[in-house]
């Protein structure tokens, strides 16, 4: 009885191994296809890197070390910026734009649904733009707007004591009223600014300033306007964007797409991507409308999207 009882726990004790040895290889497999997917997969073919601008530009630290790593990476033979993006911060929109810009492999712009504004404002820093024909692109200006809530403050019977060097050290403050002195100051601000868009446009794109400022009212175009007054080279989509890259890279056949590596958070959020990013960053934006005043000036497009 004994030796049978021994027999018997060696054999479940056989096919536990058996079964967790199973799932263990399962996971396994299961992490290798993941690593792939977001890796671009095997090495055996030449490699195209693609780096995604989606959504409102700001905070652009990891594109701007994913542009350097691939730019730095010599199994990458050419990169695809793709942009899906209303524009954004003035200041992170021109990091892109020079960090494009020092690419010394063949790139290509792709333009999604919407490269408007600031998402524009970066596409210039291609030497081939792409857009579909339906692609809305284009809204080139500056945008500010200044919340006051000196009303409401009032009603609510709260004190706000600033103390400040200069009249115009808290232009645009929501809590006091804006007067004709700081919309003045906050005009030259804006024309500053709106300036350099029209200026690197016109040199990007090799048109006069006379013809991009009579379209710089912040207006978008479609992609096939925009190809008829020359914003951008192409009509066509990524698929369009990879056959010129892979001529520029002299790639001979198949090629591999690799996207940078995703952080465990942003892979979280690929993973069930929903509205809820969107709802938070529009909760963020509007608390710093209310808060923190100088965020004013932007590079975008406020229209349906």
């Amino acid at each position: 009885m004994s030796s049978n009882s021994n027999h018997q726990e060696r054999r479940s004790l056989g096919i536990v191994i058996v079964v967790l040895s199973f799932f263990f290889l399962t996971f396994l497999v299961f992490v290798i296809s993941l690593f792939s997917l977001f890796t671009g997969g095997s090495s055996d073919k030449d490699n195209i890197g693609v780096i995604e601008i989606k959504g409102t530009i700001a905070g652009v630290d990891r594109v701007l070390h994913d542009i350097q790593k691939f730019s730095d990476d010599e199994d990458i033979k050419a990169i695809l910026i793709r942009i899906d993006s209303p524009g954004g911060s003035v200041a992170a929109s021109h990091e892109l734009l020079e960090a494009i810009q020092a690419i010394s492999k063949p790139v290509a712009i792709s333009m999604g649904d919407m490269a408007a504004s600031g998402g524009y404002y970066v596409a210039c820093a291609g030497p081939k733009i792409f857009a579909t024909p339906g692609t809305l692109t284009g809204s080139i200006g500056v945008i500010s707007q200044v919340v006051e809530l000196k009303d409401v403050i009032e009603f609510l019977k709260v004190k706000v004591h600033t103390m400040k060097t200069g009249a115009l050290k808290d232009s645009g403050s929501p809590y006091r009223a804006f007067g004709d002195e700081d919309r003045t100051y906050f005009e030259m601000l804006g024309m500053d600014i709106f300036e350099q868009f029209v200026d690197l446009v016109s040199e990007a794109r090799q048109l006069s300033r006379e013809k991009v400022l009579e379209i710089a009212d912040g207006r978008v175009v479609t992609g096939k306007q925009a190809h008829a007054l020359g914003l951008i080279d192409e009509l066509g989509g990524m698929h369009a964007a990879l056959k010129y890259l892979s001529q520029e890279a002299n790639i001979d056949g198949a090629y591999n797409l690799v996207y940078p590596k995703q952080p465990g958070s942003e892979l979280l959020n690929f993973l069930f991507e929903s509205g809820g990013a969107q709802v938070q960053e529009a909760i963020k934006a509007g608390a710093e409308a209310l808060t923190n005043r100088h965020e004013t000036f932007r590079y975008l497009y406020t229209g349906p999207h």
